[in-house]
């Protein structure tokens, strides 16, 4: 299993995926033009983003927006067996927005289904005996970028993990659902708490470790994640992962665009701990650009053989569109380190938190741009 294409809804689509491709380095590959809506679609090497805003009132964009602002609407996932996943939503009552169809493209052929997720969240599924790089089932006209991106050279390779946000007391059914519909397992678990807030979160992998799919819930009625639950307009997707190499200097080059990044409490660093996994010049950069870093304890073998601390480097946007709810991450994986290091998603959470109280002016200035 793993991610195909992260579906968007957009009042513009054209400028989201103009700003997306300025500040990011994603690429104009396709669009796609009917009676009610126009879709584009850009990538970023194995990262797809399917991007979608409305002609007209009819368009299932429009009466998506009329409930929602701009983000996730749909998070399309590779499976093995379609048929198979179709059978097992119908037994566990989860509605079929769209029965399996087999769409023909130049690129190559699969097979799909929609189904819904949780709350308004939908899920194309996707089958192919074929090594296609995406499966968009929609007639996709190919085009060229209409300019050359600002962030071309970067290291993202691929969606790293997605994070849903839930109301609170629906954690257990939401874990629950994915468990049943995708043989999601649970990876990790997490108890936030700051002075204001909390948050509890189940960190889900699917069997072959393709897929990371987080959820939250807050654990109090003023925290960040009921904030993004009243401006959503119910539970959603917060934010998505892109995966870097080398996220220093993808970080770098993405404070040259209009890409705003969540300021870190500066004492954060003074009890950092995994910094003997970093050289000198990579922890002053480290804290320059105000990226998180966590590690597992240096592994030991027999024999005294000693390997790197795996390092997990993480760093968060401010929200890309009008309203505080959507946002984007970029992290780094270094020696196999996997799920996600408890230190980073405390400050994480203080971080988010410290800018929704700003996020009135910070907004205004990201409306204009995007």
């Amino acid at each position: 299993m793993k991610i195909d294409h992260i579906h968007f809804y957009t009042s513009n689509s054209t400028k989201t995926s103009n700003w997306l491709i300025r500040n990011i380095g994603f690429q104009k590959i396709g669009t796609c033009v009917n009676q009610h809506t126009h879709t584009e679609l850009i990538a970023l090497n194995a990262a797809y983003f399917v991007i979608s805003s409305p002609l007209n009132s009819t368009s299932p964009v429009a009466q998506y927006l009329n409930h929602h602002p701009a983000g996730v609407a749909d998070i399309a996932f590779r499976v093995k067996n379609l048929a198979t996943t179709i059978d097992r939503s119908r037994c566990l009552g989860i509605k079929i927005v769209q029965d399996i169809q087999l769409k023909e493209s130049p690129q190559g052929n699969f097979k799909f289904a929609k189904v819904i997720g949780w709350n308004d969240l939908q899920h194309t599924l996707i089958e192919t005996k074929e090594p296609l790089d995406y499966c968009v089932p929609l007639d996709l006209q190919p085009v060229q970028a209409d300019f050359p991106s600002q962030s071309q050279g970067n290291h993202i390779t691929h969606i790293d993990h997605v994070v849903l946000n839930v109301a609170q007391g629906k954690l257990e059914p939401a874990v629950e659902l994915y468990q049943e519909l995708f043989n999601f397992e649970v990876q990790q678990s997490f108890k936030i708490q700051t002075e204001k807030s909390g948050l509890t979160s189940q960190a889900l992998i699917d069997p072959a470790g393709e897929v990371q799919f987080n959820i939250n819930q807050s654990t109090t009625a003023n925290s960040q994640i009921q904030e993004f639950i009243d401006l959503n307009g119910g539970s959603g997707i917060q934010h998505l992962a892109l995966r870097s190499q080398n996220l220093i200097a993808d970080v770098a080059q993405l404070h040259q665009g209009d890409l705003k990044f969540l300021t870190v409490p500066s004492e954060y660093y003074d009890r950092l701990q995994p910094w003997q996994s970093l050289s000198y010049a990579e922890r002053i950069a480290v804290a320059q650009q105000q990226i998180l870093v966590d590690g597992d304890s240096t592994a030991t073998m027999p024999g005294d053989l000693v390997f790197p601390q795996s390092l997990l480097m993480q760093i968060f946007t401010q929200p890309i569109f009008e309203q505080p709810t959507f946002f984007l991450e970029f992290i780094e994986r270094r020696h196999s380190a996997t799920g996600f290091g408890q230190g980073n998603f405390q400050s994480l959470f203080e971080a988010v938190e410290k800018q929704s109280q700003q996020s009135h002016s910070v907004l205004e200035a990201l409306s204009s741009k995007l």
